[in-house]
């Protein structure tokens, strides 16, 4: 139904109405900076990208990966990821049904970074009303869920522009993941939804100009106009665009639809702002933020992500 490229698989069972979504997720810069929310990330983020295609998350495996364990620093990073863990699964309701512990993964150089990787499975009532990650009608409303706040710490932005992994990394309000999932299963099982992509690694900005680029074997995406001037009050443009705050999502619906989601989204305690629309196939995807102006074409972009692969192996 669903195949690779979105926020998970979504797979259908045979002779029967509902579908299985499954996903796997894990930020090591943030486990390595504070390993009790980079354990709760892991699992925020996969239950985000669950909720995502409509399925209610059921529950996980693990596969930790550490260092040796004899080093006092690495039992603490092992220990303090499990339990930010064993907490976020204990507050999305979704138990660990097994994994596996990998220990001593180091060189001389050094450990490895602690990545304890996290796979979810969740239900789907109505397969064919799962949501796909990409944007797939011209005029749709775009919407933001969630709050983006000056989190920056352990960012990609930092790594990738500045070369610096560090800072304290965003911290994972349990009840707002829970309100999240809860939203998002609620709205595509009213079939309000077209789309719904969560917003982690890199930030809002990448996540706008991936829901827009459509998945690889797409001939091309969708432009979008985007004002965040409203959404963004009192951020930064840095900080707006590439913090990885969590508990957020960009979703689109239709404009007549629009208003019912941001209705259902305020019922469960979910701020959600309309922040633009959907514009042609193959056009620009236009960032507004007060006087300044983002505008790339959606096939530059494409080029740009999904030949980045055959750049850095030379072909």
């Amino acid at each position: 139904m669903i195949g690779p490229g979105g926020d998970a698989g979504v797979l259908r069972v045979r002779d029967a109405d509902f579908g299985v979504a499954v996903t796997v997720d894990c930020n090591s810069r943030y486990v390595r900076l504070d390993p009790y929310e980079g354990g709760k990330a892991a699992v925020a983020e996969a239950a985000r990208n669950i909720a995502c295609t409509g399925a209610r998350p059921l529950g996980i495996t693990d596969c930790l990966n550490f260092g040796s364990p004899e080093r006092p620093e690495v039992f603490y990073q092992f220990r303090e990821a499990c339990r930010g863990i064993a907490d976020a699964c204990r507050a999305l309701d979704t138990p660990v049904t097994g994994g596996n512990v990998s220990f001593y993964n180091e060189s001389p150089a050094g450990a490895v970074d602690p990545t304890p990787v996290v796979g979810m499975i969740g239900l789907l009532s109505r397969v064919d009303r799962a949501v796909p990650s990409h944007v797939r009608a011209k005029g749709d409303a775009v919407l933001v869920f969630g709050e983006t706040r000056t989190e920056l710490g352990a960012s990609q932005l930092w790594e990738a522009v500045y070369g610096f992994v560090g800072g304290a990394p965003p911290q994972v309000d349990l009840g707002v993941a829970r309100r999240l999932v809860d939203c998002l299963v609620a709205a595509a099982e009213r079939g309000l939804l077209r789309s719904a992509h969560d917003c982690s690694q890199g930030g809002l900005g990448i996540a706008l100009a991936e829901v827009a680029m459509g998945g690889a074997y797409d001939e091309t995406g969708f432009g979008l106009d985007i004002d965040l001037t409203a959404y963004g009050l009192g951020l930064a443009a840095e900080e707006l665009l590439f913090s990885e705050s969590h508990g957020r999502a960009v979703v689109t619906c239709s404009p007549e639809r629009a208003v019912a989601v941001g209705a259902l989204a305020q019922e469960l305690g979910v701020p959600a702002w309309w922040v633009g629309s959907v514009g042609e196939r193959g056009a620009a995807v236009r960032v507004r933020l007060r006087e300044a102006l983002l505008e790339h074409p959606v096939d530059q972009l494409r080029g740009v992500y999904f030949q980045a692969l055959p750049r850095r192996m030379g072909d």
